[in-house]
This record gives structure tokens, sequence and C-alpha cells, in this order.
């Protein structure tokens, strides 16, 4: 069963001390310099950290090289240079591709690993097998809050794997966000943060018919809104989030759905999570129709648009 431990992180935080937590993080590697990535990248930098990046994108690394980091043109350059490396890269797949034996075999003795990609948590409990034996430590840690969190260095991580592992990051994920979770095992970050994606992919689509409902029906689109985050439809897809453009001037919806959280990696995690569901034998129905919901958007052409382009979508107001 996995256990649940939260850490407010702030500058009365209480200290750790063991052997694991104090072996100091001067010089991070970090990978996918995507939405987040680039966000959660930045900060690190000006936390003070010795930042090494690496990118399939030449554009991002150029303008990382500006912000003050060190480019690496090979995975294996960068993991034998750093004392940590963070991963934040799309899919399982694309994380076991990066983490090659040789790869793995590259990192120094007593190095730490944080990967804070949203993956299936078998995909965390292999690496952590496969990086135990060359002495290198590993976390699961993926990230919630979106892309608003990561600029201001809010996020919340929900962390699985060795109680001392996860006070050694600590540092470096304070740098990034305010609020740890504990919630187990290797693995258990990763099922934490499927679930709250199900429950986000399931809201925001039920919020934006309930919105296009409302406006067809000839209710102007912030009065609904206000009536919703004061009642007991409020969620933070309507109050943080909102799908409608105008409601929220620095949301994505705002900026013709540029993406933030781009509608085919929420469609993935809808698919991480239906699988979870069909190998326990356990019938997700609204998630499967949710799944459903953002196959076909995606299909349609916006795969790459923020995910709360289903309003569009559902609205048949498509671009």
């Amino acid at each position: 069963m996995f256990m649940l431990r939260t850490i407010r992180l702030n500058n009365c935080h209480a200290r750790f001390f063991s052997t694991e937590a104090n072996q100091k993080i001067s010089s991070i590697g970090f990978v996918g310099l995507g939405n987040m990535g680039f966000r959660m990248c930045k900060n690190l930098i000006k936390k003070g950290f010795d930042v090494t990046v690496y990118d399939k994108s030449k554009e991002s690394l150029t303008q990382f090289e500006k912000e003050g980091a060190k480019c690496a043109d090979d995975p294996r350059k960068l993991v034998s240079s750093v004392d940590c490396v963070i991963t934040m890269i799309p899919t399982g797949a694309d994380v076991m591709s990066l983490y090659t034996p040789q790869v793995i075999s590259s990192f120094k003795p007593r190095s730490l690993v944080i990967d804070s990609s949203t993956v299936e948590h078998t995909v965390a409990q292999d690496l952590e097998g496969k990086f135990k034996e060359v002495g290198v430590s590993f976390i699961d840690a993926p990230v919630s809050g979106g892309i608003l969190a990561a600029e201001s260095g809010t996020l919340t991580f929900m962390v699985g794997g060795d109680t001392k592992v996860m006070n050694r990051a600590e540092p470096v994920l304070k740098a990034m966000g305010t609020t740890l979770y504990h919630c187990g095992g290797i693995g258990s970050g990763q099922v934490a943060k499927v679930c709250n994606n199900l429950i986000l992919g399931v809201t925001m689509a039920g919020l934006c018919e309930a919105l296009a409902i409302g406006v067809a029906l000839g209710l102007d689109p912030k009065v609904l809104t206000e009536v919703i985050n004061a009642s007991s439809g409020q969620c933070w897809s309507s109050s943080k989030y909102n799908p409608v453009p105008g409601i929220l001037p620095i949301v994505p919806s705002s900026h013709e759905y540029k993406a933030g959280f781009a509608a085919q990696m929420i469609l993935k995690d809808l698919g991480i999570a239906n699988k979870a569901g069909k190998n326990l034998g356990l019938a997700l129905e609204i998630g499967k129709k949710t799944f459903e919901m953002y196959d076909a958007m995606c299909k349609s052409g916006l795969n790459e648009k923020d995910f709360s382009v289903i309003y569009n979508y559902v609205s048949k107001r498509t671009k």
C-alpha cells in the first residue's frame, strides 16, 4: 500500500540529515525543453544551479546557452558531467530510449536521477533496477500545476521512491516547486499523476460541454463561469484554466489555444489510465469515453493545440 507524506517547502522547512540527503547537488543535467521543461529549467538557473541541457531542438539549446546553461550534444556526455539528471520528456518509450545501457553506464557513481515525465509506473520500476546496478539513485517525480506553475516555480511534485533519495532531491525540487508529496515506493508518483490527469481530462471535457450548452442558450460565458466557480461545479479547469477565450487573460484559450499542455499529451495520459484500468479489470466508462473524445479531436487536426481547445470542438466552432 502506498503511503502519502506531504512536505510544504518554505524557509522554515526542517532539514534532513541522512547520508543520502547530505550529498550536495550543484550541477544538474536537464533533458526535455518543452513547454514545461523549458520553464522548470529556467528556474533551476535562476536558483544558481550549474545547468547543462540536452534537447533535440537546436533552437531551445541556443536559447538556454544565452541563459547561461551549458549545452550537451550527446546524452552520454551530459550524464557523465553532472550530479543530478532531470528528464521531462513526452512518453515512456521516449524515456526508455534515452536511458540506454550505454547512457546508464556513463553516469558518475552516486548520481541522482529525477524523472518528471508522465509515464507508466512500470517504466519507473524498470529504470530503478537498472540504475541501482550502477550505483545511481532514482525517483519518479511527475508534476502538477501546468505552465503557469512551471513559470512561477510553484509546481507540485508527486514523488515515488526511497525517502532518503527524496530528501536528497529536495533542494532541486524546491527550486521548481512549492509542494512535495511522497506517495510511496518507486512508480507511486506516476500512479498519483495519472489518476490526477484522468480527473483533469474528464473535468475539462465535462466543463466544456456545460459551457457550450450555456453559451448556445444565450448565457454570457463570463457570467456562467462566475456562477460555476461559486457553485458545486467549480473545478481547476473552470477557475484556473478556463477554456473560453477571454475569461482568463493568461491561459492558452485566450491565445488561440497555443499549447501549454498539448491535446496529444492529455490523450496519452488518458490512454495510460485506461490501460491500467483494463489491466486491473476496472471498467473506466467515463475515462474511456473521455479518451474517445480527445482521440477524435486530435485526429481532427487539433492535436498540437492546448487540450482546452476541446471547448471549440464540442461547441462545433473548431478553427
